[in-house]
């Protein structure tokens, strides 16, 4: 019983600190950079974010494709938030998606940053969970299966706003269709998924022109350096200049639309390294898996699917929650109703954890 009342307590001052701070005003926990050895024997960058008083729990996660990588404010809000919480908390840099690379050579860099961390003297090998997020939320569910994330399994994965079929979620951000129970929903999508599908495999298919200058100004949009991004783009043709312009505005012309398509039908056996699709049924890790309903990246019915495909797993689809952050469009009553479901949720999460 007492475990239970703990459980719903953190979980309410996990909402209340969810909605009280954002990427602008973070709490305020101690943050140190560190490193891990890589893949190829190298340092790669660590970040840990300090309780003043700290839980036997430690937290790693595992953020989508950013240059900002562990250095997202978005990330540091949420890390800090979970900190303050009593959780140690380790972001370890993938370098591959810091490079926006959404390829398989990610889960290889999951598997070991896990078994490189648990080697460090303040995390408690058995008390581990780990969250994914966006597109490494489909990575880590791949990344699981390797022995060395077996050994010791981390208590549970959260799960957060991830795609179980890359080719579904690649769809949705041509049609911006959601198909779920009989009904058609239209979202509009984040310019961002496309704007990736293009930097990764835009220079393996023949367009007709010139890739490598849509490359460099993408990466400019990806870096979020507007002003370079605007200045090169006055040195384009016509063609190429609207080329931009329709796709970060997602305005996608029949010529985008094959593009893509083209890509999906070219890049098929290297997306399915990276879909969860094919292997979740062989998971049997404890799995939270939570979704914003109008995420606008991600649609929610992957995790649905990805609900139904893993059998140890609870769901929550959150109609507050969009891809980064919880709405304050609704109406109170209706906060008050999706905000006790979300606590349920989490609560749940938290006593799994912490038992």
């Amino acid at each position: 019983m007492l475990r239970f009342i703990i459980s719903h307590i953190t979980s309410i001052r996990y909402i209340i600190k969810l909605i009280k701070h954002s990427p602008d005003n973070p709490p305020k926990v101690k943050i140190t950079d560190e490193y891990y050895i890589g893949t190829d024997g190298g340092k790669v960058p660590l970040r840990i974010f300090h309780p003043s008083k700290t839980k036997k729990l430690s937290i790693i996660i595992f953020p989508g494709a950013s240059p900002s990588a562990e250095q997202h404010p978005g990330i540091i809000n949420l890390a800090s938030i979970i900190a303050s919480l009593g959780f140690k908390v380790f972001i370890p840099r993938i370098p591959p998606l810091k490079e926006l690379n959404i390829t398989d050579v990610n889960i290889e860099w999951f598997a070991h940053a896990y078994e490189q961390l648990l080697t460090r003297d303040d995390i408690c090998n058995k008390n581990v969970t780990i969250t994914g997020i966006s597109f490494g939320g489909s990575l880590l569910l791949n990344a699981i299966l390797d022995e060395r994330m077996n050994n010791p399994k981390p208590k549970s994965l959260m799960i957060y706003g991830s795609a179980f079929n890359i080719d579904t979620g690649f769809e949705f951000l041509l049609n911006g269709e959601i198909n779920h129970n009989g009904q058609v929903i239209k979202i509009k999508p984040n310019e961002w998924g496309g704007s990736v599908i293009m930097h990764n495999f835009l220079s393996n298919i023949d367009t007709g022109f010139d890739t490598a200058k849509i490359r460099q100004a993408l990466s400019y949009r990806m870096a979020d350096d507007l002003d370079k991004l605007n200045e090169f783009k006055d040195t384009l043709n016509s063609h190429d200049k609207e080329f931009i312009d329709s796709l970060l505005n997602v305005e996608y012309n029949d010529e985008i639309k094959k593009i893509i398509y083209q890509i999906i039908d070219n890049e098929k056996e290297n997306l399915a390294k990276v879909s969860p699709k094919n292997l979740c049924h062989k998971i049997d890790n404890k799995i939270f898996i939570m979704h914003g309903a109008n995420d606008s990246m991600v649609p929610f019915t992957e995790s649905v699917l990805m609900h139904d495909n893993i059998k140890n797993s609870e769901l929550l689809i959150s109609y507050l929650y969009e891809h980064k952050e919880i709405s304050t469009k609704r109406g109170i009553l209706f906060k008050i109703y999706e905000l006790l479901r979300m606590e349920s949720f989490f609560a749940s999460y938290f006593r799994y954890n912490e038992n």
